[in-house]
């Protein structure tokens, strides 16, 4: 018989074995709901959407056979153009489309209306409607390039067919529209009420990860170098932009939010500049062993950073922004006792120059200026992102302006003029049936890809989708159409196209891949009004997709501006001639001198480009014009309010700064140090008693230093480099 002992033991043993398969089981649930969260968070949404592509491309073909349209395969590829992840920029992209659709096609029937009997002025008009259609893809940014690549292309598309045949050009302009409209209206329709992404949950998540990432970096101090997170800046700032201008069309959170995010764009321009440049001055007085005017800035700037980090955390909820916001007021209501106390301190020690760490504490001070406007505008963002009126914040706030440069532009619209002409005068010497394909195909990538950074290598993953398509289209059409002889079947048909396209677009690495690919098989796709195979005009249509890809590459190749040593020179070229601009022009203001350096950047493909040695070499570049043209703009805003004479040596100092900026070289360096060390000992001296107030003086001098420190850093090597003649 069993013993009380050994039941005790087994009844333990039982109960154990029930505690650790109940262990078991909640590590098992633990591991579920993670992968089950994790799947949801990262995979689910792309199911999602390859699930609305799909269930708008049946839509749209539906739609246009009930209408009985010509070419429902345009409904389809209007579709693949317009469809993305977020919902408004479904909204946006279709929106320009339509502007940009009706444009062409106006002046599409403009021109069949003045030379239908003639092709040679047509396409001469033709060639420069698309050079005009280039230069505004360049100009202009987001979705509204892309409107100006749509008004370009649908000359193509409308235009040329109607050219063969005059007297159907309304039929043809009304049949394009309606087919281009029933595309637009059903990708629209799907992504707004089949699982919407919201734009707004991005402009969220950009403005907080901005707001996380620059309190680290303030809080932590200064990386070893500046230029990876300067360029990580300006990313976010030109993408936030982006989310803003197609989120309006979305929802009311981002059209009632709208200003105040561009506001927090532009305030954080500023922050992130001065943060900058006073980090710069501390490592060039580490770099002149000026270590104690260097640590004594770091320790003036101890308690802004330990401010901005709550528990050694970045803020992350309203309550936390307000303790940062109350302590920068703290940091700011102290700050000149604590400048006082360090230049007291430094005054036992004589080799020490007190005019250093007084010009970093001017940048100190305008830095926890900036911050706290910064903390002001991100806590109605993030305390209220809901809000539904703005009456109590209304203001008005710098747009992002642009800064052209008219060079590559006119290259771009040559470019794309040039790779008209050639293909319709392969068209016309050879009486070409798919010319007018080449010719589409050849436009959309001139006008599409014209502000690509690396428009060579966009042009061969372009190429790569366009062959996978040329392929699927061969099997669509000699295996799959033969079968299909109702809307399901058509439907099976195109499936695969569809979801492989989709999948393709939604990774960022193969987005252009998908692009050519949805391009190629939807232009070429063998169903109109009747199903079937066509193998003469297959091959045709491919030779043409082909010929029109290696006219765009060559052309590409030929002219490809940003790839040149030239082009290159000519950057730098351009920030001085900004700093020219903000020594001479009074108009110029610190917000407008900003956005102009940063898009210059920005629009140069630099900022696509972090770990390159020129792209670093450029960054060095736009933060020592940022250094030195927010002086310069600082020393305008004192000198407005002094007498004629320090009045006229600002001015002096400003046409030398000016002067040597211009024409950057050893004598004119020498010549403005020397000036600056004239008028600083004229301030210095105490001679301005009768001019000046003390603070303007002090103003004047930290200013006036500052613009010396980075004067007499700057090394010519640029000067090799800039090409004879070259101009903004």
């Amino acid at each position: 018989m069993l013993s009380t002992q050994h039941i005790n033991r087994a009844i333990q043993w039982f109960f154990a074995g029930l505690a650790t398969l109940g262990q078991g089981m909640r590590l098992a649930a633990v591991c579920l709901h993670q992968a089950a969260a994790d799947w949801y968070r990262q995979d689910f949404p792309l199911i999602g959407y390859l699930f609305k592509y799909l269930l708008a491309a049946f839509l749209a073909l539906w739609v246009a056979l009930k209408m009985e349209m010509d070419q429902p395969a345009t409904a389809l590829l209007t579709v693949v153009i317009v469809m993305h992840f977020r919902s408004g920029m479904v909204i946006t992209k279709s929106y320009y489309r339509l502007i940009g659709t009706v444009i062409g096609i106006l002046f599409s029937m403009l021109l069949v209306a003045w030379f239908a009997q003639d092709r040679f002025p047509f396409f001469i008009a033709a060639a420069l409607w698309i050079g005009m259609c280039t230069a505004g893809s360049l100009v202009y940014r987001n979705f509204q390039s892309y409107g100006f690549v749509l008004a370009g292309y649908t000359l193509c598309i409308v235009g040329l067919p109607a050219t063969l045949t005059p007297w159907h050009t309304f039929q043809i302009a009304s049949t394009r529209m309606s087919e281009i409209g029933v595309g637009l209206l059903s990708a629209t329709l799907v992504s707004e009420l089949v699982l919407p992404q919201r734009l707004w949950e991005n402009i969220q998540a950009v403005v907080r990860s901005k707001f996380r990432d620059f309190s680290v970096l303030l809080g932590t101090g200064a990386p070893a170098g500046l230029n990876q997170p300067f360029l990580k800046f300006m990313q976010d700032i030109y993408q936030l932009e982006a989310f803003r201008s197609s989120a309006q069309f979305e929802t009311d959170d981002a059209r009632v939010h709208s200003a105040t995010i561009n506001r927090l764009n532009v305030q954080f321009m500023a922050v992130s500049t001065t943060y900058v440049v006073l980090q710069r001055l501390i490592q060039r007085l580490q770099t002149r062993v000026a270590s104690k005017e260097a640590d004594a800035l770091q320790v003036l700037m101890q308690p802004l950073s330990a401010a901005v980090l709550i528990d050694g955390q970045p803020a992350s909820h309203a309550e936390a922004i307000t303790r940062v916001q109350q302590a920068v007021a703290a940091f700011q209501h102290d700050f000149d006792a604590r400048l006082a106390v360090q230049l007291q301190h430094l005054m036992m020690h004589p080799e020490v120059n007190q005019l250093e760490v007084e010009t970093g504490g001017e940048l100190l001070s305008r830095l926890a200026k900036e911050l706290t406007a910064y903390l002001d505008t991100y806590a109605l963002l993030v305390a209220q992102p809901r809000a539904r009126k703005v009456a109590s914040r209304e203001f008005t706030a710098d747009q992002l302006h642009m800064h052209i440069d008219w060079l590559p532009v006119s290259i771009a619209a040559t470019r794309g003029a040039l790779t008209l002409l050639i293909l319709a005068a392969i068209w016309m010497t050879i009486d070409w049936p798919s010319g007018i394909l080449a010719m589409t195909l050849g436009v959309i990538t001139s006008t599409l890809f014209a502000a690509s950074p690396a428009p060579m290598a966009t042009i061969r993953q372009f190429s790569v989708g366009v062959l996978l398509g040329i392929v699927l289209v061969y099997i669509s059409n000699v295996f799959w159409l033969t079968a299909a002889h109702d809307y399901v079947m058509l439907c099976i048909v195109i499936t695969p196209a569809v979801l492989l396209t989709a999948w393709l677009s939604a990774r960022p690495v193969t987005t252009l891949v998908g692009a050519g690919l949805g391009i190629a098989y939807f232009l070429m796709v063998g169903f109109n009004q009747a199903l079937g195979d066509n193998p003469v005009k297959y091959f045709n249509d491919s030779i043409a997709l082909m010929v029109a890809l290696v006219v765009s590459g060559i052309m590409f190749s030929l002219t490809d501006y940003a790839a040149s040593p030239w082009a290159k020179a000519r950057v730098f070229t351009q920030l001085r001639k900004l700093v020219v601009d903000a020594c001479l022009h009074a108009s110029m203001t610190a917000p407008v001198f900003e956005m102009r350096t940063r898009d210059l950047i920005q629009r140069s493909g630099s900022v696509h480009r972090p770990q390159e040695a020129e792209s670093v070499r450029v960054v060095e570049a736009l933060c020592a014009a940022l250094e030195v043209g927010h002086a310069v703009l600082a020393l305008r805003a004192v000198a407005r309010g002094v007498l004629a004479q320090p009045y006229q040596l600002v001015q002096r100092t400003l046409t030398l700064v000016a002067s040597y900026y211009k024409q950057p070289g050893l004598a004119q360096q020498q010549a403005v140090l020397q000036w600056l060390d004239h008028f600083l000992a004229w301030l210095q001296g105490g001679e301005y008693a009768d001019a000046l107030l003390p603070s303007q003086a002090r103003k004047l001098t930290t200013q006036l230093h500052f613009i010396r420190l980075v004067i007499a850093a700057e090394v010519l090597q640029d000067q090799a480099l800039t090409p004879t003649g070259a101009d903004s």
